[in-house]
């Protein structure tokens, strides 16, 4: 069973992925942790970042951000480019690196100006503050047009184009700008004008920012549950890092900047962590071979640890505000409300990001819900099916299968685009167990690419005896979907057989009495001799009637053929014809017969042995009914049943007539497409009959 609308096809990834770089994104995440950790080394041995305003940019606050964003963006764009060549892991891999640069630019500029003149200096001075705009700008204003599995629109490039030329522009501005106080900067130019281009520049990457967040909220209104998570994320990011350098640009200074720039920082910090985040999720889609765990607890513990921080920061700011203490009673104070707050935090940050790393389906109660929202929606496809289509979705696996392992042989498989067979380290097989019995079993097979992690498998356990409950529930299902055609084709036969015995030999037999009887009536009074032989006469037919009578209650179809099984309905029939001096042996070896070929026999085996007890004067009859051929091989033949009987009667005369009991065994076999013989039984005694049918 697997989903064919478009939608829901790229349910699995969201991005076409072509194959990747492994060696690059290595290379990027190392020269980015090296920058970074360089950065941050030399400042906590040096302590370089100066406590006041040095007179120019180098801002502590602002070089965290730079460090975190080096060590953040690496790993996602490692990641990417390992698996995919898509835009996106390009500029995440430009603005780890450009963060990283611009740290280190700091504190090598800082420690050579400690230390002496360095070559340079001006430049990794002035570096701090343009190095990170060209991965950070190109990744709001360009990436958000790319990121489809498709080629963008002629409207989308375009956007792109202006972005990647406003972002080239501020570069520039930023480049050759001289900072206060600083070292003179060897790019700088002495334009006025060109100062002004580079704030015309900052308002219309602001403008594009939004478009793109725009552009990102409508179009995830059409695509899957997963995509829509990882759009929303990425939207967030984007629209909190536009607005927040919106802030910092273009707010005056004074007019509580301080307050607005403390509020800023985080929400740029956040929207940082984020975008990476979105931009692993977007690309791989699930494909996160086994990554996931790692990816969702490094979110929680970054955001945490800025979150932590923040409200550190805020606490000891409004206690110096609003109570008469001391710094130190605002520490305390600020130390208690994280004791407080810290658990309660950690939980509400780990269930968002769980759900937007795995999806709504995160844990097992929701994703029973979503289970139950599926089964109570009626699907046309049954209760199995859906409950696999479910567990496949909600754990976003390759591929999940039920097989029973009794009868009757009831399966369900889900499986996503382009996953094969099941090897061995891709896939796993839990038992699905029903009051202790082992009813089947359900297979797991992770993504193209993938493993399947504990997590996965942990939820899957928990839910195997959902699934092993609804296997057990269509097994029953089948079983009285099968009961029910075997009892309503075995009363039909039944019916036709009653209807055919009595239009062709009861009723005529009764009729032909109720004319005798009115013969002897008109008789009675000028021939009395002649009225009692014809009523004598009427007594024995009456007498053999009753036997017939008799003997069609024997032929009606047992209870046994109800539940398919021939061999106890043949036992049944000898049992019929015990009290009446006929001896019948039965054997049956054919098996998985379907209810027409039961019946068949069955009704042909009770013609026969009532032929010979009424006919051929048998003491001993033998039913057997064997398969012989093979199908395939077995000198070509195919596999075909067959019904041999034979007694030890008179036999068939020469000159014999078919009567109505073979014209309807013959009827019998010629509707499944089978043939019928009657010839005389081993060394010509008894009589044989023998009907194949394929």
């Amino acid at each position: 069973m697997t989903t064919s609308s478009t939608t829901t096809a790229r349910a699995a990834t969201v991005v076409r992925r072509r194959p990747g770089r492994p060696v690059t994104a290595a290379l990027v995440c190392l020269v980015a942790w090296s920058m970074s950790l360089t950065a941050l080394g030399l400042e906590l041995g040096f302590g370089l970042l100066p406590a006041d305003d040095p007179g120019y940019y180098a801002d502590p606050v602002y070089f965290s951000l730079d460090v975190a964003m080096g060590l953040l963006n690496a790993p996602a764009a490692a990641l990417v480019l390992a698996r995919s060549r898509h835009v996106a892991g390009w500029l995440a891999a430009l603005v780890s690196i450009g963060f990283a640069a611009a740290a280190l630019s700091l504190t090598v500029a800082l420690l050579a100006q400690e230390r002496g003149g360095v070559a340079g200096l001006g430049f990794w001075a002035h570096g701090f503050s343009w190095l990170w705009i060209p991965g950070s700008f190109l990744a709001v204003t360009v990436l958000p047009w790319y990121l489809r599995d498709d080629a963008p629109g002629p409207r989308a490039r375009l956007m792109g184009r202006v972005g990647a030329a406003l972002t080239a522009t501020v570069t520039l501005v930023a480049a050759t700008r001289q900072q206060d106080g600083a070292p003179a900067n060897p790019l700088a130019l002495d334009s006025a004008g060109l100062e002004a281009v580079g704030q015309v520049a900052m308002v219309g990457l602001a403008v594009v920012g939004t478009a793109a967040v725009v552009h990102l909220a409508r179009r995830s209104r059409d695509e899957t549950a997963e995509a829509r998570r990882a759009l929303a994320t990425f939207a967030v990011g984007l629209g909190a890092l536009v607005a927040s350098f919106t802030v910092l640009t273009f707010w005056p200074e004074g007019a509580g900047r301080d307050v607005v720039t403390a509020l800023a920082v985080p929400v740029l910090y956040v929207s940082q962590i984020f975008m990476p985040l979105a931009i692993v999720l977007l690309v791989l889609g699930a494909g996160l071979w086994g990554v996931d765990v790692a990816v969702s607890r490094a979110t929680v513990w970054t955001l945490l640890t800025g979150g932590v921080v923040a409200l550190y920061l805020l606490v000891v700011w409004l206690v110096g505000r609003v109570l008469p203490v001391d710094d130190e009673v605002a520490g305390l104070l600020a130390a208690a409300s994280l004791a407080l707050a810290v658990q309660p935090l950690r939980t509400w940050l780990q269930r968002r990001v769980d759900r937007i790393v795995y999806g709504s389906d995160s844990d097992p109660v929701s994703l029973l819900a979503r289970m139950g929202e599926q089964l109570r929606g009626g699907r046309g496809s049954g209760t199995l099916p859906a409950l696999v289509d479910s567990l496949r979705a909600g754990l976003r696996l390759g591929a999940v299968e039920v097989i029973a392992h009794e009868a009757p042989a009831v399966s369900a498989r889900s499986a996503g685009r382009g996953v094969r067979e099941r090897s061995g380290h891709d896939a796993v097989v839990l038992p699905l167990v029903v009051e202790h019995r082992e009813i089947g079993s359900l297979l797991l097979q992770a993504l193209p690419g993938q493993r399947l992690d504990l997590r996965t498998v942990r939820i899957a356990r928990h839910l195997s005896d959902v699934v092993a409950v609804s296997l057990d529930l269509a097994q029953a299902n089948q079983r009285l979907r099968a009961a029910s055609q075997r009892l309503g084709e075995v009363r039909h036969e039944e019916r036709r057989m009653l209807r055919r015995e009595l239009h062709d030999g009861l009723g005529p037999s009764l009729a032909g009495v109720g004319l005798a009887l009115a013969a002897a009536r008109r008789r009675l009074a000028h021939d009395v001799p002649g009225t009692l032989e014809l009523l004598t006469g009427l007594e024995t037919e009456l007498a053999r009637r009753t036997d017939d009578v008799r003997l069609l209650a024997r032929s009606l179809l047992p209870a046994q053929l109800d539940e398919g099984n021939l061999a106890e309905a043949l036992g049944v029939l000898a049992q019929r014809f015990a009290g009446s001096g006929l001896r019948i042996g039965t054997e049956c070896e054919a098996e998985g017969l379907d209810t027409r070929h039961q019946i068949a026999i069955y009704h042909v085996a009770a013609e026969a042995v009532l032929n010979a007890y009424r006919h051929a004067g048998a003491s001993r009859v033998d039913v057997e009914v064997t398969s012989e051929g093979g199908g395939a091989g077995d000198d070509g033949r195919e596999a075909a049943v067959v019904l041999t009987v034979t007694d030890d009667g008179v036999g068939v005369a020469p000159d014999h007539q078919p009567g109505v009991g073979l014209q309807s065994m013959r009827e019998r076999a010629d509707e499944l497409g089978g043939t019928l013989t009657v010839t005389s039984g081993p060394e010509d005694r008894g009589t044989q009959v023998r009907m194949v049918l394929p």
